[in-house]
């Protein structure tokens, strides 16, 4: 009776462990690109990058650090400008990534903020200008590996 029961525990923990895994993936794969990435050396430097979206295509701005540290309460704004012939024709700002009080750091960590949205204005887009900002810059922060998702 023992050995089933030890078999039966074996097995809860390998089901809790599967569903564990998968909802990490689940989260990882709604959180990571699906139209597209733009890599930022560092902040206040605007990243263009060709990428075409149709009118009325509904975009989502995930943040993405692979690591980062900060000192103080701090949101890193990002500022989306959509292109066409070189000119503007869409633009989005919005607080991406929550740094928290106090100082911390962190890995491998994506946020996306519910108004980092916005959709394809008519005549769509040809390319795409991000840059970001600390929206609070007497606190200091420092990220490595800083992307914006591109989610359509």
């Amino acid at each position: 009776m023992s050995a089933l029961l030890l078999r039966t525990a074996a097995n809860r923990d390998r089901a809790r462990a599967a569903v564990a895994a998968l909802g990490a993936f689940v989260l990882l794969s709604c959180l990571g690109p699906t139209a597209g990435q733009v890599d930022l050396p560092g902040f206040d430097t605007p990243v263009e990058k060709a990428l075409s979206f149709p009118a009325g295509k509904a975009l989502e701005f995930p943040v993405h650090a692979e690591s980062y540290e900060h000192s103080g309460a701090n949101h890193v704004r990002i500022e989306v400008t959509l292109l066409r012939g070189g000119a503007p024709v869409g633009t989005m700002a919005c607080d991406g990534f929550e740094l928290e009080g106090g100082a911390g750091c962190g890995s491998s960590a994506t946020h996306l903020n519910g108004s980092c949205a916005m959709t394809v204005p008519a005549g769509g887009s040809e390319a795409i200008r991000v840059v970001a900002r600390l929206a609070n810059r007497g606190n200091s922060a420092r990220f490595d590996g800083l992307s914006v998702y591109i989610r359509d």
